[in-house]
C-alpha cells in the first residue's frame, strides 16, 4: 500500500476514533435507571427522581416504565412525604397500565396515603378501584372492609352497612369475618339501631372469643344495652371486661355511671309507688266517706222501682 493511502487510512480512523469519543450519545434506559436506583440508596431522593424521569422522557415505551411510574410515586410517598406528587404519579400508573400489577399496588399504596392524611375519599376511590380492575385478585374481604371504614369516616353508614352485610353474604367464613361483624356492630349502633347491634355483637362475641376483638366486642355491646335502659345487661357486661379491656379506667367509669343510673332508677321507683299508695289511700278514703249516700240513694231507687202495696198503704192511711 501506498504510504498516500496509508495516510488516508489513518486519517478515517483518526475520525473515527474522534467521533466515538466526542459525539454525544444517549444512555440506556438501564443506565439512567441504575444511577436513579444508586441516588436514592444515597438518600438522594429528588436526584433519583430526575434521572427516571429522564429514563421516561428518553423512552417512554419502555416495558418497564409502569415499574417506574410507580418508584417515583413511592419515593414522593414514603421518602419525601409529598402526596399531590406521588397520587400524580400513581394516577398515571393505574390510568395507563390499568391491568397490570403496578396498578394494583399504586392503587394500595395510593389507599393507605390517602387514609393516613384523612383523605378519605380519596381512600375510598382508591380502595374501590382494587375491587373494580381487579375482581379476582386475593385479599378483596380487607379491601371491601377499607371501603365501608372510608364510607363510615364520611358519615355514610348505609353504604357502609350493606359493604358489611355484602361480605358476610358472599364469604361467610372470610378470615376476617370476625372485624367486619365487629364493625357491622359498630355501624349499627351509630345509626341508632341499638337492638340490632347488640343481635350481631352478640353473635360475634360467642363464635369469635379468641378474636382480638372480643373485648371490643363486648364493650360497644355494653354501649347499646345501655342506649336501650338495659342498665343490668349493661352492667354485667362492664364487669366482665373491667380487668381485660385496654382502658380499663373507662370501663369503671362506665360502672359508676351504672350504678348511679341504678341508684336514680330506684329512686324513681319508689317515689312512684308511694305516689301510687298515696293516691290508692286517697280513693279509699274518698270511697268510705260517700258509701252511706251511695247506699241511700241505692234505696231509693229499690223503692221507687218496688211494686206498691196498696193493702199496705190503706192500713198506713187508717192509723190515727
Amino acid at each position: 500500500m501506498s504510504r498516500v493511502k496509508l495516510l488516508i487510512f489513518a486519517l478515517v480512523l483518526a475520525a473515527i476514533a474522534a467521533g466515538f469519543y466526542f459525539v454525544p450519545r444517549k444512555r440506556p434506559f438501564e443506565s439512567y435507571a441504575g444511577r436513579a436506583a444508586e441516588a436514592f440508596q444515597l438518600k438522594e431522593f429528588e436526584r433519583s427522581i430526575e434521572l427516571y424521569l429522564k429514563a421516561l422522557n428518553l423512552y417512554p415505551q419502555h416495558s418497564r416504565t409502569a415499574e417506574v411510574l410507580l418508584t417515583i410515586g413511592d419515593i414522593y410517598n414514603f421518602s419525601l412525604g409529598n402526596s399531590e406528587k406521588a397520587g400524580k404519579a400513581y394516577d398515571m400508573v393505574t390510568t395507563r397500565f390499568p391491568k397490570t400489577p403496578q396498578a394494583r399496588k399504586a392503587f394500595a399504596h395510593a389507599a393507605e396515603m390517602y387514609e393516613k392524611g384523612e383523605q378519605f375519599q380519596n381512600a375510598l376511590l382508591s380502595y374501590q378501584g382494587i375491587i373494580d380492575q381487579f375482581p379476582d385478585s386475593e385479599g378483596l374481604d380487607q379491601v371491601r372492609l377499607n371501603v365501608a371504614m372510608m364510607a363510615v369516616k364520611l358519615g355514610k353508614y348505609e353504604p357502609a352497612r350493606r359493604t358489611l352485610m355484602g361480605i358476610i353474604e358472599q364469604s361467610p367464613e372470610t378470615p376476617i369475618a370476625d372485624q367486619v361483624l365487629y364493625q357491622l356492630g359498630n355501624v349499627f349502633f351509630m345509626e341508632g339501631a341499638s337492638k340490632h347491634a347488640i343481635e350481631v355483637l352478640r353473635v360475634a362475641s360467642e363464635k369469635y372469643k379468641d378474636s382480638p376483638l372480643y373485648t371490643e366486642m363486648l364493650f360497644t355491646m355494653g354501649n347499646a344495652y345501655e342506649e336501650i335502659g338495659q342498665i343490668d345487661n349493661a352492667t354485667k357486661i362492664y364487669k366482665a371486661i373491667r380487668h381485660t379491656y385496654p382502658n380499663p379506667r373507662v370501663v369503671e367509669n362506665k360502672l359508676e355511671k351504672m350504678e348511679d343510673r341504678l341508684r336514680q332508677t330506684k329512686q324513681m321507683e319508689a317515689r312512684v309507688k308511694q305516689a301510687a299508695k298515696l293516691a290508692n289511700q286517697a280513693q279509699t278514703l274518698h270511697g268510705a266517706e260517700s258509701q252511706p249516700e251511695t247506699r241511700k240513694s241505692t234505696f231509693r231507687g229499690r223503692k221507687k222501682d218496688r211494686k206498691v202495696d196498696k193493702s199496705f198503704l190503706e192500713m198506713m192511711e187508717g192509723e190515727p
